[in-house]
């Protein structure tokens, strides 16, 4: 699959997100399964299936990949916003563990709360096959475009630094 040029609309979204082969590793590690996306209400949902090898020896999810899906489903949304143009890094983010997150299937639902013209306000939610809320966050993230995502690498390369001068 060729990647689209920039803004892709939401049926080119759904497209690339029902191609599993083309996750990144961390996500099909946490068995990450694309469910829907709407671009209007800036809302992400996906299933994850995490096994047995990231549980804690008490056996539920060690809380950091818990957050990991959280802040994939998070950041998705509001990448989604943008048509998958650049990057959405988190700046912040909180977590609140209601209840042990345990292996098998795990539904996400992420959502932006709030646009500014960089920042997005995030907020996500994790469930039990049950329905019941396991997990809770809320996430700032900041929009980087590709042009200025390709600036900070040529930097890089040139061994200078990437801080933001904005």
């Amino acid at each position: 699959m060729s990647f689209p040029v920039p803004p892709w609309d939401e049926a080119q979204i759904r497209a690339y997100f029902t191609r599993a082969d083309l996750a990144p590793g961390y996500s099909q590690m946490l068995g990450f399964e694309f469910v829907d996306v709407s671009v209007d209400d800036m809302r992400f949902e996906c299933r994850f299936n995490p096994g047995k090898e990231l549980c804690s020896p008490w056996g539920a999810i060690q809380g950091g990949f818990v957050t990991a899906m959280l802040d994939d489903t998070m950041s998705l949304a509001a990448i989604s916003t943008v048509g998958f143009d650049g990057v959405v890094p988190t700046l912040e983010m909180k977590t609140s563990f209601f209840a042990p997150v345990m292996p098998g299937p795990l539904r996400a639902v992420g959502q932006v709360l709030r646009r500014g013209k960089k920042t997005f306000f995030t907020e996500g939610r994790l469930f039990a096959a049950d329905g019941s809320v396991t997990t809770h966050a809320t996430a700032t993230c900041i929009h980087r475009p590709h042009d200025r995502v390709k600036q900070d690498r040529a930097r890089q390369a040139r061994g200078e630094s990437s801080r933001s001068t904005e």
